[in-house]
């Protein structure tokens, strides 16, 4: 193969399966669902492909272990005699005058008046073995004899009848194979004529008697007839001996189903779990760059010998890189916390809830102008004391409050607390008309690192540190926390404090 040739095959097995890559990175979850989906399929319609063919082997060979017994006593019952007690009597009954006549018919080489001579004497004997049959007494009595409790179906049939004239040559004048329309069909079946029984489906496992009965001399007749017995509840004496298989073959399926369930899920859980980190990483990327390219730039400006010169730009340029290494350090502190955040420990001392919200708002409303904030707080009309841990609370709630300017795109931000007493509870509302947020973000606003900012015109700057924070502070209190939010429509956090 050249290297021209070699080239093209690449190209072709690329435009195959970069479309495929392409797909499964974009949607890996999808496409792993749609995967075992199939493979499932596949898996079910070949464990529900063997159990099928395993009942339809057992069906095949079911033995009925007290056949032998009936068998034996029914074959003594009619020693001497043919299809049941008296059963002979009957056949040579209406035969015997009949010999010579159908002898001449057959002799004479008109073979339609020999079959419709032979068709009508049948039809005759078939209704007389039937009418007068007494293998239904005979089963009932050997059934009694041999203890046998079981409820069986039966079916007794006559398979072939042969003439025997004064050349002792056998003529067939019935076989199960053929069809005969002088002879009622309602009573030829596949496997012979019905003289007794309702077994519907009788195969070789469930025949009792199959004999050909013959007397070489001349006028006589040979016949074949069977007798077949089965269980009513055979279908179910299969599915018992298939128990074991049935079991472990369920058993089996619903283990896949379950593996598959908590490996999709681990699966997607870890997936989350990467891309968060993933997220993280390129958010605390951000976060160092900004201040220690601010601390670069000044400390490149001091170096400057005209700026070295005018004190008051040193003091400014000082000012940044001060501001600038707080804040370094400070993103510092939170990478470090991450780890210690799950473990969060509080001391709690009575603390006026009223009070204390008031000073953090005042402390809180500083850092933004009057026109751009409007921030409210409506107190609970008496004082209400609870026990709390004012730092872990101050910083809970300032994490709330930047969350609602943070993600805010209203030129005017209102945001407004309130306390509020009720008789099982005290509840903190705290109110904006930011952005809101779906259900499926609402479902991930307290995990670690977790940020959305699909609806921001610009990123948020932040480490999705904050709200986790946040639950754990409330979980640390032992206080439940209710997120009210509709997108567009802005958020409510409301914090419930247990009287």
């Amino acid at each position: 193969m050249n290297r021209k040739t070699r080239m093209g095959l690449k190209l072709a097995i690329e435009r195959i399966y970069l479309p495929f890559r392409n797909y499964f990175m974009r949607h890996p979850v999808k496409v792993y669902i749609t995967s075992s989906v199939i493979c499932f399929i596949v898996l079910a319609i070949v464990q529900v492909m063997l159990v099928y063919n395993t009942y339809d082997l057992l069906n095949r060979r079911f033995y009925y272990e007290k056949k032998g017994r009936i068998n034996e006593r029914y074959t003594k019952a009619i020693i001497n005699d043919h299809v049941f007690p008296g059963g002979k009597d009957i056949i040579e009954g209406m035969l015997s005058p009949r010999y010579h006549e159908l002898e001449n018919l057959y002799k004479s080489g008109d073979t339609a008046r020999f079959s419709q001579a032979t068709q009508v004497l049948l039809r005759h004997i078939f209704h007389a073995l039937i009418n007068k049959q007494t293998a239904d007494a005979l089963l009932r009595d050997i059934k009694l004899r041999e203890g046998i409790h079981d409820s069986l179906k039966y079916l007794l049939v006559v398979t072939r009848i042969d003439l025997q004239f004064a050349d002792l040559k056998y003529v067939n004048i019935y076989d199960k194979r053929k069809k005969y329309p002088l002879i009622d069909e309602a009573i030829q079946t596949p496997k012979g004529i019905h003289i007794f029984g309702d077994l519907t489906n009788p195969d070789e496992q469930s025949q009792i008697i199959g004999l050909f009965v013959s007397d070489p001399k001349p006028y006589t007749y040979s016949i074949s007839f069977s007798l077949y017995a089965d269980p009513y509840n055979r279908r179910q004496l299969v599915f018992k001996q298939m128990q074991g298989i049935l079991t472990m073959s369920l058993l089996s399926v619903l283990a896949i189903i379950i593996l598959f369930f908590i490996t999709l899920r681990n699966w997607i859980k870890q997936k989350h779990i990467a891309d968060v980190k993933t997220d993280f990483i390129n958010n605390i990327t951000h976060e160092f760059h900004t201040p220690l390219s601010a601390i670069m730039v000044a400390n490149k400006n001091i170096q400057n010998e005209r700026v070295l010169e005018n004190k008051t730009a040193i003091r400014s340029l000082s000012d940044i890189i001060e501001r600038q290494s707080q804040r370094l350090k400070l993103l510092i502190g939170q990478v470090l916390d991450i780890a210690t955040v799950d473990q969060l420990y509080v001391q709690k001392g009575p603390e006026d809830l009223n009070v204390l919200i008031s000073e953090i708002l005042t402390d809180f409303s500083i850092k933004f102008p009057s026109n751009n904030l409007q921030l409210s707080f409506i107190p609970a009309p008496e004082t209400i004391v609870v026990e709390a841990d004012s730092f872990h609370f101050t910083t809970l709630l300032l994490n709330l409050l930047d969350n609602a300017v943070k993600y805010n795109l209203q030129e005017v931000k209102h945001i407004q607390v309130a306390t509020i007493e009720t008789e099982p509870d005290i509840q903190i509302s705290i109110s904006d008309n930011g952005i809101g947020m779906d259900k499926e973000t609402i479902r991930y606003i307290f995990d670690k690192f977790y940020r959305n900012q699909k609806d921001l015109t610009q990123n948020a700057k932040g480490l999705g540190l904050g709200l986790h924070y946040v639950k754990q502070c409330i979980d640390a209190h032992q206080w439940t926390v209710k997120v009210e939010s509709e997108p567009g429509m802005g958020s409510t956090f409301v914090i419930i404090i247990p009287k």
